[in-house]
């Protein structure tokens, strides 16, 4: 199974919103707002640090997100559970030496944190009534 993190490009921006506007997604987001098209098109005209989509075998199955050393990972609802998150965040990191992120306590995703060398590093307060917390990876 070959996995690529190619640049994100404006054409796969509805593919993102696809991904990102599900409400699965997004309960598992800081920012939980729902972002038509229109407003996708201006957030990228302004995007500052790299996102790229996942493709697995040349199929696109998420999107990956940085802004400067927080990352993230977001699957598309029918390719869960395949472990491509994992893979995505091996690959993104296999070159680095740090990492952040934040994730709600109750995220599923926080024990795939963990396996991946993330340490829980400080407690972001609460968001939506759930503690958010910061993670750290130090390769």
């Amino acid at each position: 199974m070959e996995i690529k993190l190619l640049p994100l490009t404006k054409k796969d921006l509805s593919f993102l919103l696809e991904i990102r506007n599900n409400n699965s997604t997004r309960f598992y987001l800081e920012d939980d707002s729902i972002f038509t098209l229109k407003e996708c098109e201006n957030w990228f005209k302004t995007l500052l640090s790299p996102w790229f989509i996942v493709k697995i075998n040349n199929t696109k199955v998420g999107y990956f997100r940085t802004k400067n050393d927080e990352i993230g990972c977001d699957i598309h609802p029918n390719f869960r559970r395949k472990g491509y998150a994992k893979m995505a965040y091996k690959e993104y990191l296999k070159d680095k030496s740090y990492a952040t992120l934040k994730v709600f306590e109750d995220n599923f995703a926080k024990s795939l944190y963990l396996s991946l060398g993330f340490k829980i590093k400080e407690d972001e307060g609460l968001i939506r009534g759930r503690k958010y917390i910061k993670m750290e990876y130090n390769g």
